[in-house]
């Protein structure tokens, strides 16, 4: 099937409820001809209303994040996790640090807020803000680890500053979460400037929880206003204090100083300024929703429920915009059940005027919460054991049908890399490789294409100098065209930048599916060169990536990579190996390659081949990449794999290595796989100084090819 490059754009800024209400529903129904993109500072989105369960202990961290990369890789939007640094509104261009403008047609913004600070003076201390909501239990175990060096010898004084709903919910639920990361006796307070707690409910309900406060022993301070905070108190402009170890700062919520970067129209507290339909008051083209947006007509508080309900107009409303259809209003609901988890199984329930506590309300808090999160679960691809052709390296042909091919022309000496010209002090090396986009990301797939292309000659020892791009564009029209060959150049170029290398030219033409590569040029760097063919008996083998590449890029195609395991993927995927190869070759080792397409196996039975050498691999010992034996034993496998695992029978080992995972990942396709060594033991002290603390890990021997019957052993 031919693919199209859509005409149209819309962008998701910030993946608060509301935005993450249009990317479901993109999922389920599509926008003809458009393109979606999400963009946020994390690969997981957070709903703030389970995180107290969470901290209660009631339900995993997991049921409260909304996966982005899985979600986004299911339903085919493009996900991107770099920051953004300002907005240019009337040429519709958003702007990066590293990537080139991004253009759109339609742009939602929910960054959300953050926690109000005002003038607040925070000089030592330990303060932990609620937001960021992704990485608030990373900061609070951090903080506590810290706390514990100081060797307390009271209880541990935690002040939670706030006494909305948010600060209340935390009081409630934050003694189980110490019990289990503090372990010792602590003091809890609720402190708030206010004349009292819960400004915003009804009587009833404030009654409930100061009751239940004092139940629990959990101190409440009114009108105490948090000038300072200092390293074991906090203090107000008058000078009073309040002893404090560790303030967990859950206040009103505030603009962040990123909405006043954006050239749109704000109001006194640094909101952007919306019309009923959602739109910035500056220009049509762009939304503000959730806590990011303040509807000028009719504000509301910045409260969760209003960002959901949100959802389905803005939906509504971009499908229109794409139309040049008028528009609908939101109209916000003038109130809404609120239940508060308090930690013991109980929640407090407010409609309107009337205000209860009971374990059923919890137990329908939990189910309104639990209904919510699976909405957001990845649409269900095909199945894993499907056929599936890959992409990057997975869709290489099989070494078999190469090496039939070469043989039928009388080539088969040909290396990855080959010196084509050889003067009196320089040998000029090339190498060419190029692959079908496995990223939905045109910028990232110029990263990742430039760095493969390379790696061939990265591998030799050499340094790349020139490159000549080949690229093959989906049909489209020109405008959509054109965005996706600058942002794939642009990325490309950001990695032959580092390199010292530049794009020299190259061939651009319209085909089925988008594909890049590259031919590069190098130089080598004085008179040694990494080769196959330097394996010495008593080297140690050292590879510098962990493995498992191949069945990640499998899995995210199928919707299956959790966002923890692809950050891992891509950081590892982006970890340039010029300046490791050049450090090879200053610790004189003459031995490598790269593991690419024909996975450690395919690429380390070469260079034994070709030094006529064996070896000894210990399985544990080889690294690989989170979730990829995960993924393989869900099924999950590179298409290329099969293939790959015919060299195999090359290989000693027992039937119960064969059947670890870790034994499968030996043929799994690697797209910029690291460097695979040949390492003396009069070497390695030099290169360990060299590399610092780079990954270097010894993962077997070599000895003489005579002392076997198969040139590789896997223990």
């Amino acid at each position: 099937m031919n693919e199209r490059l859509p005409s149209k754009h819309v962008v998701l800024l910030g993946m608060g409820h509301t935005n993450a209400h249009v990317l479901r529903m993109y999922g389920m129904h599509g926008l003809e001809d458009t393109a979606l993109t999400c963009i946020s500072n994390f690969n997981v989105a957070t709903y703030s209303g389970m995180l107290p369960a969470v901290l209660a202990g009631q339900v995993p961290r997991e049921k409260m994040q909304i996966d982005l990369v899985q979600l986004c890789a299911s339903v085919g939007a493009r996900l991107i996790t770099e920051p953004v640094t300002g907005l240019d509104p009337e040429s519709r261009n958003i702007l990066f640090q590293h990537r080139p403008p991004m253009e759109f047609d339609l742009l939602s913004i929910g960054t959300g807020s953050t926690s109000m600070q005002g003038e607040l003076v925070v000089n030592g201390g330990s303060v932990v803000a609620i937001k960021p909501m992704q990485t608030f239990l990373e900061r609070l175990q951090h903080t506590l680890t810290l706390l514990h060096e100081k060797q307390l010898s009271r209880p541990l004084r935690v002040v939670v500053a706030g006494s909305g709903a948010a600060g209340l919910e935390i009081a409630f639920c934050l003694p189980p979460f110490l019990d289990k990361n503090w372990g010792g006796d602590h003091e809890i307070s609720i402190v708030t400037r206010s004349s009292r707690l819960l400004a915003a409910a009804n009587a009833h309900t404030r009654k409930i929880a100061i009751r239940q406060l004092h139940q629990r022993k959990i101190e409440i301070i009114t009108n105490f206003d948090v000038q300072s905070i200092q390293d074991e108190y906090l203090e107000t402009p008058e000078g009073k204090r309040i002893d404090a170890d560790l303030v967990i700062w859950s206040t009103g919520a505030g603009a962040s100083d990123f909405l006043g970067q954006l050239q749109l129209a704000t109001d006194e507290k640094g909101f952007l300024v919306t019309h009923p339909t959602l739109q910035s008051i500056t220009t049509p083209h762009v939304f503000a929703v959730g806590d990011a947006g303040t509807i000028s007509t009719s504000p509301t508080p910045k409260a969760g429920v209003y960002a959901v309900r949100q959802g389905p107009i803005l939906w509504e409303n971009i499908q229109r915009s794409l139309v040049d259809a008028p528009l609908v209003h939101y109209r916000p609901q003038r109130s809404f059940l609120q239940l508060l988890n308090t930690g013991d199984g109980k929640a407090i329930g407010q409609w309107k005027r009337f205000a209860m506590s009971n374990q059923w309300l919890m137990a329908w808090k939990k189910s309104i919460d639990s209904r919510f999160m699976e909405m957001f679960e990845p649409v269900r691809m095909e199945d894993d054991e499907d056929p599936m052709q890959c992409r990057g390296c997975g869709c290489k042909i099989g070494s078999g049908l190469l090496d039939s091919a070469l043989s039928s022309a009388g080539t088969l000496d040909l290396d990855d890399a080959a010196v084509i010209a050889q003067t009196a002090e320089d040998r000029i090396i090339a190498s060419t490789d190029f692959f079908t986009s496995p990223f939905e990301d045109p910028y990232l797939t110029g990263r990742i294409a430039a760095l493969h292309a390379a790696s061939d000659i990265v591998a030799s020892g050499a340094s790349a100098q020139h490159a000549l791009s080949n690229i093959v564009l989906p049909e489209g029209d020109s405008a959509a065209q054109g965005r996706t060959l600058r942002e794939l150049l642009a990325g490309a170029k950001r990695e032959f930048d580092a390199m010292g290398a530049a794009i020299a030219g190259g061939h651009t033409i319209e085909g089925p599916r988008l594909e890049i590569g590259f031919t590069v040029i190098g130089k080598a760097i004085g008179k040694n060169l990494l080769e196959k063919k330097n394996l010495q008996t008593g080297d140690g083998l050292y590879l510098t990536k962990p493995i498992g590449i191949g069945v990640l890029l499998a899995a995210r195609m199928r919707g299956r990579c959790a966002a923890h395991d692809h950050q891992h993927l891509i950081n590892a995927m982006l970890d340039r190996q010029h300046e490791y190869a050049h450090h090879a070759i200053e610790a004189g080792i003459s031995a490598g390659t790269d593991i690419t397409g024909f996975g450690l196996a395919g690429h380390l039975l070469e260079m034994l081949e070709a030094s006529q050498k064996s070896a000894v691999l210990t399985l544990n010992d080889i690294p690989t990449l989170p979730g990829s034996t995960e993924a393989v034993l869900r099924g999950i496998q590179s298409s290329l794999s099969p293939s790959n695992r015919m060299s195999a029978a090359k290989i000693s080992t027992t039937a119960d290595i064969r059947k670890e995972p870790q034994f499968d990942l030996l043929f799994d396709p690697q797209t910029c796989g690291g460097l695979l060594l040949g390492v003396s033991n009069d070497q390695l002290p030099t290169l360990q100084s060299l590399v610092g603390d780079r990954l270097l890990v010894r993962i077997g021997t070599v000895f003489d090819a005579s002392d076997v019957e198969k040139s590789l052993i896997v223990n």
